[in-house]
């Protein structure tokens, strides 16, 4: 049971779970009920896709970052020992690789999607998490991908609906504001392995204002889809709380940049994500 523990807590499965949710909302927001009728085998292989490269892609990031984590997060299981590198590299290769497989049953167009993505994962891993700014932009890509790749699972590119491509804005800016934040949170950590983030590179007072920024056009586009969903009053239910969380965090984290306070809203940012991509959802119902 310790070692499934470990396993989850190496993957980060809770934000698999999110990926799931994410992919399903934006085929739900292309189709609506109809996507339980209609192509719904290619559904939920595209979750379980959308999981399995989230697995690997995290695994892989614990793997070739363990010096960091060795100061900015002891707690990790390749850092304990309760699971070892060749355990790691292996489960990590496995579960990438058939999330990028089961895509060959779905189209051509989703399987080049999901390996490039797959691809653009490992190198900001290895190459490009030290790089700062930019691999908080390929962070925030693959935040963002799943409301697409969801529409793209039912419809050709073409077609993808306006909604899944807003809400995918709104995710990548969150996103990108989230990791400008972990750069406050990892400072210490970033300094010593040489990774220029924004917090290094500009201070942490302007970073934190950066994330502010960013935090406020993710709300500012939120605001945009009430006038798009099917049932904007159900989406202003649960966007409400949303926009709120993030509002805070923004006046949070621009008024307090410091490592204790950012982790604090690293934490409630993630609720406000999850809460947001549920208001979406309810919107199409």
């Amino acid at each position: 049971m310790t070692n499934i523990k470990s396993y989850v807590k190496l993957s980060r499965l809770e934000h698999g779970i999110m990926v799931a949710l994410a992919i399903f909302t934006g085929a739900f927001a292309s189709e609506g009920p109809a996507v339980f009728h209609r192509n719904f085998v290619n559904l939920i292989i595209g979750m379980l896709s959308g999981i399995l490269v989230e697995v690997g892609t995290f695994t892989f990031n614990d793997y070739f970052n363990i010096e960091e984590d060795r100061i900015n997060a002891p707690y990790r299981p390749l850092v304990t020992g309760e699971i070892g590198l060749k355990e790691a590299f292996y489960f990590g290769f496995l579960t990438l690789l058939l999330g990028v497989l089961l895509n060959v049953f779905i189209n051509a167009f989703v399987f080049a999607l999901i390996a490039f993505t797959a691809l653009i994962g490992m190198l900001y891993n290895v190459y490009f998490k030290k790089s700062g700014v930019f691999g908080n932009l390929l962070v925030a890509y693959s935040t963002a991908l799943p409301f697409i790749y969801g529409a793209l699972i039912l419809k050709s590119p073409l077609h993808v609906p306006l909604s899944a491509v807003l809400f995918s804005a709104i995710a990548f800016f969150a996103a990108l504001g989230r990791e400008i934040v972990k750069g406050i949170v990892d400072i210490e950590g970033d300094k010593r392995a040489g990774v220029k983030t924004l917090a290094l590179i500009i201070g942490l007072k302007r970073a934190a204002f950066t994330a502010s920024l960013l935090f406020l056009v993710a709300v500012i586009l939120s605001l945009l889809l009430f006038f798009i969903v099917k049932n904007p009053w159900l989406y202003v239910a649960f966007i409400i709380p949303t926009d709120l969380i993030f509002l805070y965090s923004a006046y949070s984290i621009a008024r307090k940049p410091s490592r204790e306070n950012a982790n604090s809203i690293r934490k409630k940012t993630l609720l406000g994500m999850s809460l947001g991509i549920i208001g979406f959802f309810a919107g199409f119902l």
